[in-house]
């Protein structure tokens, strides 16, 4: 049974998507990242018990509230894990190492980016049928998603987050590791007005 950990924080004002809300306002940067878990536990719902020859459990990661502050949420996941302290790569590896122990393959994303829907994690899950390792590259030098097939020891060491350089470092650890890695499309996280303005432009050229 695969398990998708979705990571979100509680939209409180002043406490998540600060760069956007330095020109916006955080007031209306937490009101946006309300909608956006909204929109993201909405499109991996097809993937609940659907999809993947079994049942895929969709693990909500979250921090910056207690289990009740996501009650409105409750429906769209499967369980609450709570993060624990430490940068992003020890949230990460807390959260793959509570995963591979129950499950395996294990994939996780945000809620910041809303060019995710289930035809895609569908692939990352397909990915992890032939290597050790995907990710979702996104256009700022991070990543939107990443897998693990099984359990990789020390595959959280070492990376610089929230850099431009993020996913270089971490494919050439896994090179180095020879871990076999698919990428699938890039996609666009928001982090910032520019990315809102960029993204909002993108849906209105849709058809």
């Amino acid at each position: 049974m695969a398990i998708l950990l979705v990571f979100l924080k509680y939209p409180s004002a002043g406490k998540v998507k600060t760069r956007l809300a330095a020109s916006i306002g955080p007031g209306r940067a937490a009101s946006l990242y309300r909608q956006w878990i909204g929109l993201v536990l909405e499109r991996v719902q097809p993937l609940r018990g659907q999809s993947l020859g079994g049942q895929a459990r969709v693990v909500g990661y979250f921090d910056g509230g207690s289990q009740q502050d996501f009650a409105p949420w409750d429906a769209l996941v499967d369980e609450w894990w709570p993060q624990p302290a430490g940068d992003l790569g020890d949230r990460l590896r807390a959260g793959f190492d509570a995963a591979h122990a129950l499950s395996e393959p294990v994939v996780a994303i945000g809620t910041d980016c809303l060019e995710l829907d289930a035809p895609l994690l569908e692939a990352a899950f397909e990915a992890l049928d032939r290597n050790d390792v995907v990710f979702g590259p996104a256009l700022d030098g991070g990543y939107y998603l990443i897998g693990t097939s099984r359990n990789l020891p020390g595959f959280f060491d070492d990376v610089p987050w929230s850099s431009p350089s993020t996913l270089a470092a971490h494919l050439s650890l896994c090179a180095r590791s020879a871990w076999s890695v698919e990428l699938l499309d890039p996609r666009r996280d928001i982090d910032t007005v520019a990315d809102w303005l960029a993204h909002q432009r993108t849906e209105d050229a849709a058809p």
